[in-house]
């Protein structure tokens, strides 16, 4: 089920009044409840894909059970060096579940044809067999959800939770289920063992987040999807500025859409008085690339730094082994978006970026605003041009994009879906989220708080603005419902 589609529209507030209605009095049934809107939102797309669901929330349940019992006898010194050995064995099948069926269903065919280019190289001809495998929606993301929580309880940073249905509904709630933020079970799962009261400051609060949400969405990057769906499908005529503003306009969807879908996300959480985790700020205001990935899908990045990263040594090996770690860890990031080189090359681009550059932005610290909004920029700049291996299909596609950046064409910039007032439309639409985003590095809560003590009729005057406008102004239709960019990986 899409947050924009109508029949969320109706499944939201319907489940919204059956929850603080019905279920106000029985953690259990709260929970349960939770959980079968949960597999009705997932199912929604294909209920098939449940069973790959359920089948990682009940592996990584009963492992983490085994886990920590082992946890329990060790701190008991009972036959120390078995139960370690035994420890690693429960981890280990949880990993190979888990990372197991992602890589059978969003990887088979990518091994296999690299596998062919590979023997094709040496002059080998294997016969070539492609699968029609379906990539479930969500299924990286909720996949590295279960397994933080049985590595968690394996580094003894977690007890066990001994209620399935808390477990299961923490792994299916549907608010981050398919797009995140991922969520840690020391952060999310405790708050499933909460009967929460409605509080009317937090309903307020997550119904201005869904609204901006919708707003970045429908308003801003459906409409840059316009062009950048015809300058990436068109290559060949996206010569010059068109390809430039492609590009440009590629970075800024990708971002509003993304974390549009968290907005939304943790405002319909805290519908139902559960908090998730920031997964944005404000990344295009950074000042070094190390930086940008503590604003850019923080979820993910600190997924990697905790569960990668720093196991395989982080910073504390030298110089040499930390800039290893890094292209280990971005490459690997790169190949979890997608079963493309493209994602790998996109992935170790970045890597380079924070190994050459980020010392050098780093070490110039001048406060001054010139100075200041340079760095932005340059980071953005190297970003955006990094995703054009993010988005174009195929290296020789990407590399043509590169190409086409040479021309001094600008006469037929026009000719790809936006006119020239809907061209003006969608920078004057950047400028306000870049304002508004500048505004809020300043001072998020100071600004929010003053919000809030507008009279009401000010309030309500801007809620009325920003809902007509998405109602009126926001872009409809297009492919697969303007389906969230994140639902393919």
């Amino acid at each position: 089920m899409l947050f924009n589609s109508f029949a969320f529209a109706v499944f939201l507030p319907v489940v919204f009044a059956l929850y603080w209605k019905f279920f106000n009095k029985s953690l259990f049934y709260r929970n349960l409840f939770l959980l079968s809107v949960s597999y009705v939102f997932y199912g929604w797309w294909d209920w098939r894909f449940l069973s790959l669901l359920i089948i990682s929330s009940f592996t990584d349940f009963f492992i983490g059970k085994k886990i920590g019992s082992l946890n329990d006898m060790q701190k008991q010194d009972m036959e120390m060096t078995s139960i370690k050995r035994k420890k690693k064995q429960w981890l280990l099948l949880s990993i190979i579940t888990n990372i197991g069926i992602l890589s059978f269903f969003k990887y088979c065919n990518f091994f296999i044809d690299s596998f062919d280019a590979l023997f094709s190289s040496f002059g080998i001809s294997l016969p070539h067999y492609t699968l029609n495998i379906i990539l479930p929606v969500g299924i990286s993301f909720y996949t590295f959800q279960t397994l933080s929580y049985t590595i968690d309880i394996y580094k003894g940073v977690l007890p066990p939770t001994k209620s399935w249905v808390q477990f299961f509904a923490f792994v299916g709630f549907f608010p981050q289920l398919v797009a995140g933020p991922i969520e840690r079970a020391k952060n999310l799962l405790p708050q499933m063992a909460i009967l929460h009261k409605p509080d009317y400051e937090s309903f307020r609060s997550a119904l201005l987040l869904i609204a901006w949400g919708f707003f970045k969405k429908i308003m801003i990057a459906d409409r840059l999807a316009i062009y950048v769906d015809n300058v990436f499908g068109n290559i060949d005529a996206a010569s010059g500025l068109p390809m430039l503003l492609g590009i440009i306009f590629f970075a800024f969807q990708l971002y509003l859409d993304f974390s549009a879908y968290s907005d939304i996300a943790i405002g319909a959480a805290r519908l139902f008085g559960i908090n998730l985790s920031l997964n944005f700020n404000s990344p295009y205001l950074s000042k070094s690339f190390s930086n940008f990935w503590k604003r850019w899908h923080i979820s993910l990045s600190t997924w990697w730094q905790d569960y990668l990263y720093i196991p395989m040594g982080g910073n504390r090996k030298g110089n040499f082994r930390t800039k290893i770690n890094l292209i280990i860890v971005f490459a690997i990031s790169g190949l979890w978006h997608g079963a493309s080189w493209n994602f790998v090359i996109w992935g170790l681009l970045n890597a380079l970026f924070l190994i050459f550059f980020d010392k050098l932005l780093k070490a110039y610290k001048s406060r001054n605003f010139v100075a200041s909004i340079s760095k932005s920029i340059f980071i953005f700049v190297c970003w955006a041009l990094s995703l054009v291996f993010f988005r174009a299909v195929g290296l020789g596609s990407a590399l043509d994009c590169f190409d086409n950046l040479g021309s001094n064409n600008i006469a037929n910039v026009v000719n790809f879906g936006l006119n020239v007032d809907e061209l003006k439309f969608s920078f004057l639409l950047i400028a306000i989220l870049m304002i508004k985003e500048i505004i809020w590095e300043r001072n998020y809560k100071s600004v929010q708080t003053k919000f809030f003590k507008l009279p009401l009729i000010w309030r309500w005057l801007f809620y009325v603005i920003l809902v007509l406008s998405i109602v009126y102004l926001g872009q409809y239709g297009g492919d697969n419902e303007n389906a969230f960019i994140y639902f393919q990986f």
